[in-house]
């Protein structure tokens, strides 16, 4: 699970603040510290979020996956028997626990660092907070708030047809190959692999 937030990282992070339940949508990084895993990430400084923690400061994050509607005519079973019925498959982690912010601008510039290598590995030139003036940088640390949340909960669903026979799994395949979702059809061919990519 902790893999699949690395390579699904945008959580919408679900808290109670002075105006009932939010929701925010921020890139997060997993971060081991002590044998203790945390969700680590920043927002602008007029979000309240960072302010409304103080007060209640368990929060959830949810990270979803790739997910698709599946059409019963996809099953080879309902062309004999007619007993199929709609479904949609997904993948999502929830991970609760207490939220912290930070605000040290070391330690928001490192955080920065981390999250930049974090996304840019995979580009054939990858950009650096170092790429950027200093004075810049410097300035843009001042607007944001660096929030960490501990993980306390981790819980995992993954319903990609797997209730499914291999010949229907097969058609499932098939039909959402045919409407580009083959990064769904991957998870229902193989729901137990790790799919890094």
């Amino acid at each position: 699970m902790l893999a699949f937030i690395s390579n699904h990282s945008l959580a919408t992070i679900v808290s109670m603040t002075s105006k009932g339940l939010v929701g925010n949508h921020i890139p997060m990084l997993v971060i081991e510290r002590e044998g203790k895993y945390f969700l680590q990430g920043h927002v602008a400084r007029v979000n309240n979020i960072w302010q409304d923690c103080e007060n209640n400061n368990h929060v959830i994050a949810i990270f979803n996956g790739p997910d698709a509607y599946i059409s019963p005519n996809w099953y080879p079973s309902k062309k004999r028997d007619e007993k199929a019925v709609p479904t949609w498959n997904y993948i999502a982690v929830h991970v609760s626990g207490p939220m912290t912010v930070f605000q040290d601008k070391a330690c928001l510039l490192q955080h920065l660092d981390n999250l930049s290598q974090h996304n840019e590995k995979p580009l054939p030139q990858p950009w650096k907070v170092s790429d950027a003036p200093d004075d810049y940088i410097q300035k843009m640390l001042t607007a944001i708030v660096g929030i960490e949340i501990e993980i306390s909960d981790l819980k995992g669903n993954t319903k990609m047809s797997q209730n499914h026979s291999q010949e229907n799994r097969e058609g499932v395949i098939k039909g959402l190959t045919e409407i580009g979702k083959s990064d769904v059809a991957d998870w229902v061919e193989s729901p137990n692999k790790s799919h890094d990519e």
